[in-house]
């Protein structure tokens, strides 16, 4: 009899430790995995870990984020999402890139899409959707390029900083004033800083302000054509002028590196990026002063347009996707939309924060609402985007690099995003 007592006592020990009651054992091992590549923006991420605590105590889940280096993120999502073991519960991407092209995607319920739906901005609703259904949050507000430009700079170049340049014109006139030639001819100081390295697709997305300002589009309306697109008369008329700021005008340098790095350590008096940048400029170049305007004009204004619509996303295979939409949900706020993205410097989404005390102190605040003023540029949401982007982006980077002529090489990508197309 006591044998048998040991062996119940044994036995109920181990259903204890293996998953039954054992809460207390078990509950510290419960976790909902985040994967983002959003590598420049770590107090943005972190936030996710730190309300993951207070989700904790309503759930017993945390959140563990885990960031993917951005240089070949797509191969490592890939590969664990079809392999489904070792992905994320959650993770920030393009929708139509990973629910359009691939299936990997479960579709928002019901309330949370009227939620989100209910408090987004205009020009956000249809980012975070696929064929009519919403599968993700957006989570950047002024997700498009604006003008940086370096105040003291421009001050001693003769400019005025409070009467930027508004036409593309008048933008090349005030880059070449603001840039300095060392005694053989190379710039020591650029007005632009321009870029030329990494991912083409993050090239490709630089470029098309000034494609856009010139006319041009990328692909068809219909997003099924790149020949006679992406090799327009517009369209090579607009890389002509931005191979020119490196090659015969010098207003932009291939050899200043990176080119949040040269706005920062004020090589380079003009940059054009989102508006997370502010953020970064605060705390990466503090003593940089800085404001921000709309993108010059051409034939036609850049608008508010934007190559990556990020949004949150929930893995469909994830065991867990059920509590990964309850994270959501749990952060599905203006106070949370405010807080996460006021840690980083970035525009909330939310409508309601967006005339908040913290937005109208932006120094992007009146650029922003002038920005959205302008009409809608082309989009792209294509769900080969990426291929799309990155076949247009190495004609860019050829003419950069002086390896070909604008129409040639433009040609050359066109016929390859049909390929893509039809394939």
């Amino acid at each position: 009899m006591r044998r048998m007592t040991w062996m119940a006592l044994i036995c109920l020990a181990g259903v204890l430790i293996l998953g039954g009651g054992a809460d207390t054992v078990w509950g510290q091992q419960k976790k909902l995995v985040f994967w983002t590549m959003w590598d420049q923006n770590p107090e943005f991420n972190k936030w996710y870990e730190t309300r993951g605590k207070d989700f904790a105590k309503k759930t017993g889940y945390e959140v563990e984020v885990v960031t993917i280096p951005y240089q070949g993120y797509e191969a490592k999502y890939l590969a664990s999402f079809m392999g489904k073991s070792g992905a994320p519960d959650m993770f920030m991407g393009m929708t139509h890139h990973w629910c359009g092209q691939y299936d990997f995607c479960e579709k928002m319920p019901a309330d949370l899409e009227k939620s989100w739906d209910e408090n987004l901005p205009k020009y956000m609703l249809p980012i975070g959707k696929w064929s009519g259904a919403r599968y993700g949050m957006p989570i950047e507000h002024g997700n498009f390029q604006q003008m940086y430009i370096n105040v003291d700079l421009f001050k001693k170049a003769g400019l005025n900083p409070d009467r930027p340049p508004k036409t593309l014109d008048d933008w090349l006139a005030a880059m070449k004033k603001l840039t300095i030639l060392d005694a053989k001819g190379e710039p020591t100081q650029v007005g632009f800083a321009v870029r030329s390295k990494g991912h083409p697709v993050g090239i490709t997305d630089k470029f098309l302000p000034f494609a856009h300002a010139f006319g041009a589009r990328m692909l068809s309306p219909n997003l099924d054509k790149a020949t006679g697109f992406a090799n327009s008369p517009e369209m090579v008329a607009a890389l002509q002028f931005f191979g020119d700021l490196v090659l015969k005008h010098k207003v932009a340098s291939l050899a200043l590196g990176n080119p949040e790095d040269a706005f920062g350590q004020k090589r380079a008096a003009v940059i054009f990026r989102e508006s997370w940048f502010f953020g970064w400029v605060k705390k990466n170049a503090p003593d940089v002063n800085f404001k921000v305007y709309a993108l010059p004009c051409g034939k036609a204004c850049p608008g508010a347009g934007a190559l990556f619509p990020w949004t949150n996303l929930v893995y469909k295979n994830s065991p867990n996707k059920q509590l990964a939409w309850e994270f959501y949900r749990f952060i599905s706020n203006a106070k949370d939309d405010q807080e996460q993205h006021q840690l980083q410097g970035i525009l909330p989404v939310w409508t309601a924060n967006l005339e908040s005390a913290y937005v109208k102190a932006r120094p992007d605040y009146v650029s922003t609402r002038d920005m959205l003023q302008q009409p809608v540029p082309p989009t792209y949401f294509h769900p080969k985007s990426n291929e799309l982007a990155t076949a247009f982006g190495e004609a860019v980077v050829g003419v950069l690099f002086g390896k070909g002529q604008p129409k040639a090489l433009l040609d050359e990508a066109a016929a390859k995003m049909d390929r893509i197309i039809k394939d």
